[in-house]
């Protein structure tokens, strides 16, 4: 006999979850200078089939989001080799008000299958993530709203500001 389960997202009660001051968008050093030439953080299009709506992926917790890792080896080992292979961590501080949605919302809001809901959830969970502190928003983020860019120095464990100025001159 073969069980089916069929697992549905039901968004929580109170689907207007409080919005936090800041969110965090967590990226590499590669892909913040495509950020910053674009002018924007677009909603992410990778794997995201026609049927759904890309979201702006964002995080209210100050440490990086394991889903940001490009690197299949787990925790700080995947971070490491991220940071050395795509140029650094990065964490672009925005306010809450610009993700007001919750992990909860994406099949309502973004037209996600409950599978692929599901999918994401456990990827995440399976990574260490906590999809409690995801959040998105519905378009992109114009780089006029970053409060701040930082990137991740592993020697003293801690995000360190850039200026923006001076990496736009660079570039």
């Amino acid at each position: 006999m073969k069980l089916h389960i069929h697992l549905l997202p039901i968004p929580p009660p109170d689907s207007l979850a409080p919005v936090p001051d800041t969110v965090f968008h967590y990226t590499t050093g590669l892909k913040l200078r495509l950020i910053l030439n674009s002018g924007q953080i677009a909603p992410s299009t990778a794997a995201v089939p026609s049927s759904e709506h890309p979201v702006t992926w964002f995080s209210t917790s100050p440490d990086w989001e394991p889903t940001a890792t490009k690197s299949p080896l787990p925790g700080l080992a995947g971070q490491v080799a991220t940071a050395k292979s795509q140029g650094g961590l990065v964490r672009i501080a925005v306010p809450g008000s610009v993700a007001p949605h919750v992990f909860g919302e994406l099949p309502n809001l973004a037209g996600t299958t409950p599978e692929t809901w599901i999918g994401l959830l456990l990827a995440g969970l399976e990574l260490g993530a906590d999809p409690n502190t995801w959040r998105f928003s519905l378009t992109p983020v114009p780089s006029v709203l970053f409060r701040e860019v930082e990137f991740f120095d592993f020697h003293a464990g801690r995000w360190l500001a850039i200026d923006m100025a001076d990496l736009a001159a660079r570039n």
